[in-house]
This record gives C-alpha cells, sequence and structure tokens, in this order.
C-alpha cells in the first residue's frame, strides 16, 4: 500500500462513514425528506431469556435527509431500560480518523484504472458517474475497486445533501445520556472486511456502485420509506438486490458479519447486560438477521414496534 494520493481523499474523507452505510443498504443515492407522518413505524425488537436477560435491536439508517422524524415512545423507554448502546462502531467517526483508517488499506501499486477493472457494459455507466461528481478515471489509478466504491457513494451522498450528523447514531447518543456506548467492529476492521475481499467480488461492487450511482430512477419503495414504515420483510428483499445479490458479497458484508455479531449479543446478554443494539437496517431483517439468528441461539425475539 502506498500512502494516499490527497484530492479525491480529501472530497470523499467527510463522508466516508457514510459509504459503507450507503453500500449496506442503509439509504438511496438521492433520497428526498418525506412527507411529515403523524407516527413513524420503525421496528425495533426485544430479546429476553432467562434469569431477566434483557435486549434489544434496533435497525438503523446511517444518513438521513435534515428534518426526518423517527423517534417514538418505545425506542426511548427501551433505551432508557438499557445498561449501554452498541453501535456497529462504537467510537464517534470522525472524518480525519476514518481517512487515515482507509488509507492504510486502499493503495496498492501499479493497479490499473477503474475502468479497465470492470465489464465493459459498465464502463459508460462509470464514466457518467465521473461526470457527474466531477472526478477522472485516473484519480483513482492506485486504489483498489472496493475503495473506489466507498468513495463514490461517499461523494454522491454528500453532494446529494446526505450526512451522517443527520443520520439516527448522533440522535441515540444525546438520548443515552452518558450510557457506556461499545462497538461490534472499529473503523479499521470495517474497512478490513472490504479489503480481504476478492478480485471478483470488488469488481462486482464497484459495477454495481456505478449502476445505482449512474440511475435516475426514483423508487417509492426505497430503504428510507420501507424503513420508516417498519417494513422488515421489504428491507430484506431489499437486501438481496444490487450488489447484497451477489453471493460473495452478501455473504462477506451481511451474513458473516451478523454471526459474528451475533455471537458478541449473546455474550452480553448472558454475562447480564442489557444492550440496546442499534446496526443498519439490513443487519435486523431476513433470514440472516440478528432477530433471527439469536432466536436460533435460543433466545426469545419479538418485535415490540
Amino acid at each position: 500500500m502506498n500512502r494516499m494520493k490527497t484530492g479525491i481523499w480529501k472530497k470523499a474523507c467527510a463522508g466516508i462513514a457514510l459509504a459503507v452505510g450507503l453500500l449496506l443498504g442503509a439509504c438511496r443515492n438521492e433520497p428526498q425528506p418525506p412527507a411529515p407522518a403523524a407516527e413513524s413505524h420503525v421496528a425495533l425488537w426485544e430479546v429476553t431469556g432467562p434469569g431477566g436477560a434483557r435486549g434489544w435491536l434496533f435497525g438503523t439508517v446511517h444518513a438521513l435527509p435534515e428534518g426526518t422524524r423517527w423517534t417514538r415512545p418505545a425506542i426511548a423507554q427501551a433505551l432508557g431500560a438499557a445498561d449501554r448502546l452498541v453501535f456497529e462502531i462504537g467510537e464517534p467517526l470522525d472524518a480525519k480518523i476514518a481517512g487515515e483508517a482507509l488509507g492504510r488499506l486502499a493503495f496498492t501499486r501499479g493497479l490499473p484504472p477503474p475502468s479497465e477493472r470492470i465489464d465493459p457494459a459498465y464502463r459508460g455507466k462509470l464514466a457518467a458517474v465521473y461526470k457527474d461528481l466531477s472526478l477522472t478515471d485516473a484519480q483513482f489509478r492506485d486504489e483498489e475497486s472496493w475503495a473506489v466504491a466507498l468513495q463514490i457513494s461517499a461523494i454522491a451522498g454528500q453532494k446529494h445533501g446526505m450526512s451522517p450528523d443527520n443520520g439516527v447514531e448522533p440522535e441515540l447518543r444525546r438520548m443515552a445520556k452518558g450510557k457506556l456506548v461499545t462497538g461490534l467492529e472499529t473503523i479499521d476492521s470495517q474497512f478490513g472486511i472490504f479489503d480481504r475481499l476478492g478480485d471478483r467480488e470488488q469488481k462486482v461492487l464497484l459495477e454495481q456502485v456505478a449502476e445505482e450511482a449512474s440511475s435516475d430512477k426514483d423508487d417509492e419503495q426505497d430503504i428510507l420509506a420501507l424503513w420508516l414504515r417498519g417494513d422488515d420483510l421489504g428491507i430484506a428483499r431489499e437486501s438481496e438486490t444490487g450488489f447484497l445479490a451477489d453471493p460473495g458479497l452478501h455473504e462477506a458484508l451481511l451474513a458473516a458479519r451478523n454471526r459474528n455479531w451475533t455471537g458478541q449479543i449473546d455474550a452480553m446478554l448472558k454475562a447480564g447486560a442489557h444492550p440496546f443494539v442499534a446496526v443498519g437496517a439490513a443487519h435486523v431483517s431476513g433470514m440472516d438477521g440478528l432477530p433471527r439468528m439469536l432466536a436460533e441461539r435460543g433466545w426469545t425475539v419479538r418485535r415490540v414496534q
């Protein structure tokens, strides 16, 4: 790995944590603020077991349009009863820290420009994304494909007004009022998951990010609307599309991480902790979501809203 080139990197670093959320289905390229609803129905699960064991699972959106209203009394009550708040990454995300972490992994000398690594059918889409975001292929010459995909998502999100400052996590931190805050991963381990992807998976990831970033479709069933409605089945369907439809990417970025997190949450509950676990919405839906995995370990998991 060589040192990072500062031009494109500085432009992306402020949104690099957002990029991971974008890639894992937390939001779409250009969501519009939803019409104010009388009541949101964001899903919350309670996990219980012998001896008074109790915890909660909550799916988040890592970045929201400003003004989105999602909090509900049940969420505040659960967080108030919890003894700790557990995120994907425990420490508050900082652009400098994220940039340094990514820079340690993202560069390999001698890589060709990204457009030469993807199938010809996607090259025009990637070129359109570059034009829209004022980027060039040459800027990414020595960057691994997963890092290019993350940066494209980050910069596209910034352009369309998405910010992790408007996400769920900062509000939950404020609501936690001094409770212990821990993480299931670190920023280094999270980027390491991407860095360990094989060449084929990285190629597919970049192709699918180019496909989605170049699309102007306005899907009414986007993940944000599904999340606000509490439609975990819809979120599960979305988690089987795009790059997550690829078995290798689905396993590495979703299923394997969920198995790891299930083990950690299981250990917390058995040790007497009462965690409020808040992770990306895709991680709490579907056959390989945290609610199902914890239920398979013998915990009683029920949706409380």
